[in-house]
């Protein structure tokens, strides 16, 4: 088959989606994965095509609307503004490239950023159309697996409808209005939030999770398929920086703190921070710069300034992770087996701190906009607990031999183009 999986955003969000095209290639199927600009050579890296866009996901994180969402997007409200504001300047050119990518395709892929106007590409090509998501959005009344919870660590009938009333038409309000006028130019008739969503609750969903952090729900439907997770194992070769080997070999192993592709106003401000809640836990740590510069200027004695290194590399040679709660670097530390400490600033990431804490696999939480360095020392401090580094290393064990890469391919083979006729 001729697949193109739509993956716009964060490092995070297309680097699942480039272990999964690896996967269907080495099926024999051709694949191409359309995600930001500054992806592309990464993309062809591993092999595979990546789709025409001029759209730069890092740059928009790095605009001033890019900083507010983080910063700001912790209310919920506040975080639809927020990403509307941003879709308003990026959204059409993302959803017209999708188009273009999958002209040839048997098969679309898409994921949460890109479902809403997905289903109207599928339609007007008359091809099989299945999601990818790092985080469920089923409705269910098991608070495990619903973002935002009213009742997270319990079966509740509250649950099953705040998912109908607030979670499902979310995705609406975002890119409702750019798949109205994408439905237009294709010439396809109107479609209302109900029928959208009613589309996408039907589509073949690989939720690229592992049931052991996120139990499958027992009031999902058939279509919904938690694989496990789809690991990049892209760096199984790297080799450090002298000064980092150095740092590791000088001591007891050390903290990770870094916050991927979080953005901020005043990235010094958090560095000071960060250095001194470490000074005042008394731990070694490594600080990673990531997309907002973190660490730089950071002299103490027991803290190093890293840049991009590898996850899977460095994470088996830390004692504990400090991290925003993104999906794939919290896949990355639990599969690591190590405890793990989030500091979320938005949309799923207070969803995985909770899972991390009710877990036992690491502390409470620290929201962003409660983030300070007393509250970060003593977390520092709580990662060294002997039963999280246990709990941690238990689970890090069930993930590791899983193989969710290999169900995923089983299920997106399942569908057979031949019963579908281009329109």
């Amino acid at each position: 088959m001729r697949i193109t999986i739509i993956a716009y955003g964060t490092r995070g969000d297309v680097q699942p989606a480039i272990a999964l095209g690896q996967a269907l290639q080495a099926r024999d199927h051709r694949v191409r994965v359309l995600a930001g600009a500054s992806f592309h050579d990464w993309i062809r890296a591993h092999g595979l095509e990546p789709g025409k866009t001029e759209v730069d996901i890092q740059k928009i994180m790095e605009s001033a609307g890019g900083v507010a969402w983080v910063e700001e997007g912790h209310n919920p409200l506040r975080q639809v503004q927020l990403m509307k504001r941003l879709l308003d300047q990026s959204g059409w050119p993302q959803a017209w490239d999708a188009w273009q990518a999958a002209q040839d395709a048997d098969l679309l892929i898409s994921g949460f950023t890109s479902d809403v106007y997905a289903t109207a590409i599928a339609e007007k090509l008359g091809i099989p159309h299945a999601r990818m998501l790092l985080q469920p959005t089923f409705t269910t009344r098991d608070g495990r697996a619903l973002l935002s919870a009213p009742w997270p660590d319990r079966r509740s009938i509250v649950n099953q409808w705040f998912a109908q009333a607030i979670m499902e038409p979310f995705p609406w309000r975002l890119l409702g209005e750019i798949t109205t006028r994408l439905r237009r130019e294709l010439g396809l008739a109107p479609q209302s939030a109900g029928d959208n969503a009613a589309m996408r609750r039907a589509l073949p969903t690989l939720l690229a999770y592992s049931p052991a952090v996120v139990p499958h729900p027992d009031d999902w439907p058939a279509n919904a398929h938690t694989t496990g997770y789809w690991f990049l194992n892209e760096d199984d070769d790297w080799q450090p920086p002298e000064a980092l080997q150095r740092f590791l070999d000088a001591g007891p192993p050390p903290l990770y703190v870094g916050f991927g592709s979080m953005t901020g106003r005043d990235p010094e401000r958090l560095t000071r921070l960060i250095h001194d809640a470490v000074v005042a836990s008394g731990e070694r740590a490594l600080v990673a710069a990531g997309w907002s510069g973190l660490g730089a200027g950071l002299l103490a004695d027991g803290i190093l300034p890293i840049g991009s290194t590898s996850h899977p590399w460095l994470f088996a040679r830390v004692a504990g992770v400090v991290h925003h709660g993104g999906a794939g670097t919290t896949a990355a530390g639990l599969r690591a087996g190590k405890p793990t400490l989030i500091v979320p600033h938005f949309a799923d990431q207070p969803f995985w701190g909770q899972r991390v804490h009710a877990l036992g696999v690491g502390p409470r939480p620290i929201p962003r906009q409660h983030l300070t360095a007393a509250r970060l020392a003593v977390g520092l401090r709580e990662l060294r607990t002997p039963a999280f580094r246990e709990r941690a290393a238990a689970l890090g064990a069930r993930i590791r031999v899983e193989d969710g890469l290999s169900h995923a391919v089983t299920v997106i083979e399942g569908l057979d183009p031949t019963r579908t006729n281009r329109t």
